[in-house]
């Protein structure tokens, strides 16, 4: 699967490098807690579905969802019977195929999630790890954890590896992403993710380790 990418047409000329950077500020959590516990879209305490998201510590509105185009496709192991530091407890699995960055989380409670604003949608990362993943080398783990936590590295690897096939990479624009047929515009995403001085240059109740 190619990656695509829809982005608030405000963005056009600001490379994704610097989105996710003001996304990961405006996040703002040096951890995760009670402050900014997330889920499943199925429902509180679910261990399934195909959507995880959560949002900043601190009072922030700014939000992730990671989502899988497989129903259920999206899984967290947790085993009472094992330690909480073992690679093979506290981890997340299955297919991920599209993150969204955003503002004001909604939905969950077994309806899809959304956000009140948009900045950015990364679809067909096309990343998949195996029940029995562990933590160590689950590129979905590092993904989604690393969004929790504010971090953008995991994601970040991942859209360089897949930009790269088309000499393109997140120092790229969204507008040269747009001019190489992998992405476009949508005036109907009214994201403001704070980027100022950018333009002149954006459940854990489980994951508990």
């Amino acid at each position: 699967m190619t990656i695509s990418v829809t982005y608030n047409s405000v963005y056009g000329d600001i490379s994704v490098k610097e989105v996710l950077s003001a996304w990961s500020a405006g996040f703002k959590t040096a951890g995760h807690g009670e402050s900014n516990t997330g889920g499943f879209n199925t429902g509180a305490r679910s261990y399934d579905g195909e959507q995880y998201a959560t949002h900043g510590a601190n009072g922030s509105d700014y939000a992730f969802i990671a989502e899988s185009n497989a129903s259920n496709g999206l899984h967290y192991v947790y085993n009472p019977d094992l330690p909480a530091s073992s690679n093979q407890n506290h981890f997340l699995w299955g297919q991920l195929d599209n993150v969204k960055l955003g503002e004001v989380l909604t939905g969950g409670s077994g309806s899809p999630f959304g956000f009140d604003d948009y900045t950015v949608s990364f679809n067909g990362l096309d990343l998949s790890a195996a029940s029995d993943a562990g933590r160590a080398g689950n590129a979905v783990q590092d993904v989604i954890y690393g969004l929790m936590r504010g971090n953008v590295a995991g994601l970040e690897g991942v859209l360089n590896t897949l930009l790269s096939e088309f000499n393109l990479s997140t120092d790229s624009t969204f507008d040269q992403l747009a001019a190489a047929g992998l992405a476009h515009a949508d005036t109907a995403f009214a994201a403001d993710i704070g980027l100022v001085g950018v333009q002149d240059a954006a459940q854990d109740w489980a994951l508990t380790a």
